[in-house]
């Protein structure tokens, strides 16, 4: 009965551990630890989508095009390689590939 019992309990534990582990989670993806969400105040370039000359990106989630407002932040510009955000403070260039999370005011 006592192997019986232990064999149950590593299994669940196991279990627990298995759902708590996402082999498929970015590595630039940032888990606040109390709500495990992306903290409002990080703006990540997730993707550019190219669709002949019209452009488009997806950050934190949000598919955006020029114009779009994110935050306290516009859009200005889309290239292959980064997103132009502006807003009257400051101007903010989001990179893809890029290791360094962006915070904002």
């Amino acid at each position: 009965m006592y192997k019986f019992c232990l064999i149950v309990l590593l299994l669940f534990a196991y279990q627990v551990f298995a759902q708590s582990a996402d082999p498929t989670k970015p590595f630039s993806y940032s888990v606040s630890s109390s709500s495990k969400t992306v903290k409002k105040a990080e703006l990540v370039l997730q993707t550019i989508v190219e669709s002949g000359e019209e452009k488009r990106v997806v950050i934190n989630g949000q598919l955006l095009s020029v114009g779009d407002r994110i935050l306290q932040y516009k859009l200005a510009k889309i290239t292959s390689r980064y997103a132009l955000l502006s807003s009257p403070e400051k101007n903010m260039k989001l990179s893809l590939f890029s290791l360094v999370v962006v915070k904002s005011k």
